[in-house]
C-alpha cells in the first residue's frame, strides 16, 4: 500500500484533538482542554463540552497541520472516534471528520475509542507489538481488561460492573477537598505510610470490576467521622483508598496472566495509567510490561492515528 497520511479526530470527552501521521509516526498530536470550564462543577458537563469542541475543532486542524509541515491534500485517511463517550462531544467530532473527507473525497474511517488506548504504549514505536497481549484500560469511565490476539481480534476480559476507578477516584476526591480532578490530586499527595485504614474485603478475581461499594464505604466514613465533629485525615483516607483499587487491579491482572500464560506483555492505557503508584506496582508482575508515554495516557488523536494505520496498512 502506498504511503497513508491521517488526519485522526479524538472528541470522545472534554478534549478537543487532533493528530496527524505519517504511516505508524506521528507528525502532530494537538489537544486543547476545557478542563477550566468544567473545574467550577467538579466535572465534566457534557453540554460544555460539546460546545467547546465546536470551537476548538478548527484550532486544532490549523495547528495540527503546520505541525505536521504538510499540505491538506497530502492527506490520504481521514479517522475519527466513533464510541464510547459523550454522543455530543462525539457527534461534533464526526460531523467535523465527515465534511473534511467529503471535501478532500478520501476514506472515513470510524474508531473506537478504547482501541486507541489499547495501542497507546506503541506510539512511535510500533515494534513493540506482538501477540498476544493483554491491556488494561484505566480511565475515568473504563476500567477493562483485553486479551489482544491481533489488530482486528480483541476480547474483553472483564469490565467495569459500575463506576470506573477514575470516577471513584474524583468523586472522593471531591468530597474530601481536593481540587478538580480529584483523583491526580490524590496520586500526587499519595503518601504510602498512610495506608493502614481498613476496608472492605477485596472481591474475588473472576468478578466483574466493581468500585461502587467501596465509593459507598469512604463517603459513609466521611460522613461518620464529620457527625462525631472529628478531624478528617484526607491523606489517609485518599492513600488508603487509592491502595486498596490498585491491589484491586493487580489481583486481577495476576489471575488472567495465569489463565491466559500466552500473552507476551502487559500495557495500560487511559488518564489513570499516570497514576504513579498503579505504574510501580504493575512493574512487579511476571510479564513484560509497556506503558504510554505520559502525554498519551490521556484523550488524544495520536492513538486514533495509530491505530487507523494499523486497521489501513
Amino acid at each position: 500500500m502506498k504511503d497513508c497520511y491521517i488526519l485522526a479526530i479524538e472528541t470522545s470527552c472534554d478534549d478537543t484533538a487532533i493528530a496527524i501521521a505519517h504511516n505508524e509516526q506521528i507528525l502532530s498530536s494537538v489537544v486543547l482542554s476545557s478542563q477550566v470550564k468544567h473545574k467550577r462543577y467538579g466535572g465534566i458537563v457534557p453540554e460544555i463540552a460539546a460546545r467547546n469542541h465546536e470551537t476548538n475543532l478548527a484550532i486544532c486542524y490549523k495547528q495540527a497541520i503546520k505541525l505536521a509541515k504538510i499540505k491538506v491534500t497530502n492527506l490520504t485517511h481521514i479517522s475519527y472516534t466513533v464510541s464510547p463517550g459523550l454522543p455530543g462531544s462525539l457527534h461534533m467530532g464526526k460531523i467535523f471528520a465527515k465534511s473534511l473527507a467529503k471535501l478532500l473525497k478520501i476514506p472515513l474511517i470510524p474508531i473506537d475509542h478504547i482501541y486507541g488506548h489499547v495501542y497507546s504504549f506503541a506510539i512511535n514505536n510500533i515494534k513493540q507489538i506482538s501477540y498476544p497481549f493483554m491491556s488494561l484500560i484505566v480511565s475515568g469511565g473504563h476500567t477493562s481488561i483485553y486479551l489482544v490476539k491481533s489488530v482486528n481480534d480483541i476480547r474483553t476480559l472483564n469490565q467495569k460492573n459500575d463506576d470506573a476507578i477514575g470516577e471513584i477516584l474524583d468523586k472522593v476526591g471531591r468530597t474530601l477537598g481536593f481540587s478538580y480532578p480529584g483523583g491526580v490530586n490524590i496520586d500526587k499527595s499519595f503518601n504510602p505510610n498512610k495506608t493502614n485504614l481498613k476496608l472492605i474485603h477485596h472481591f474475588k478475581p473472576e468478578a466483574k470490576f466493581s468500585f461502587s461499594g467501596i465509593k459507598t464505604h469512604i463517603f459513609n466514613l466521611i460522613n461518620n467521622i464529620k457527625m462525631k465533629k472529628q478531624r478528617v485525615d484526607k491523606i489517609l483516607i485518599s492513600s488508603s483508598l487509592l491502595k486498596w483499587v490498585v491491589n484491586e487491579v493487580m489481583i486481577k491482572l495476576n489471575f488472567y496472566l495465569q489463565k491466559y500464560p500466552q500473552v507476551k506483555f502487559i500495557t495500560i492505557g487511559g488518564g489513570v495509567s499516570a497514576n504513579q503508584l498503579l505504574r510501580k506496582e504493575v512493574k512487579k508482575l511476571t510479564k513484560p510490561v509497556f506503558l504510554p508515554n505520559l502525554k498519551y495516557t490521556n484523550d488524544n488523536a495520536a492513538m486514533i492515528a495509530l491505530y487507523t494505520y494499523l486497521i489501513v496498512k
